[in-house]
């Protein structure tokens, strides 16, 4: 089982890359699907480092492929980009207030920063 944390350092450093974001956002604008050779023509490097870039992305969850015939279809999971979003939806709101309002849970060390916060304005 993955946790959450693991998901979210899967993730990130999956996006933290300028080719895999520039794949992702080509699929998006492609509704979401590209053959892996359309994905290859996207760049002026080598095959292996494309393949290397689409497996980094598929192990973090973000995409997915199929074959269909003798293609191989990649596509967006975007349930899984999805998390990314929620995480740094976060930022948005006030850290203090946040929980209390949403009803949510807060991500990660939250908790442990708005303790600290508190701490850092009693003393």
């Amino acid at each position: 089982m993955i946790r959450m944390t693991d998901a979210y350092e899967a993730i990130f450093t999956a996006l933290a890359h300028p080719a895999r974001r520039r794949i992702l956002i080509s699929l998006n604008f492609a509704g979401g699907e590209l053959s892996a050779g359309r994905i290859a023509g996207l760049f002026a490097h080598a095959w292996p480092t494309t393949t290397r870039h689409l497996q980094a992305l598929e192990a973090a969850g973000l995409v997915r492929h199929a074959r269909r015939g003798r293609a191989r279809i990649y596509a967006l999971d975007k349930a899984r980009l999805a998390l990314a979003r929620d995480w740094l939806g976060w930022f948005e709101r006030d850290p203090v207030t946040a929980q209390a309002f949403s009803g949510q849970a807060a991500p990660d060390d939250l908790e442990n920063a708005t303790a600290n916060t508190n701490g850092a304005a009693t003393r």
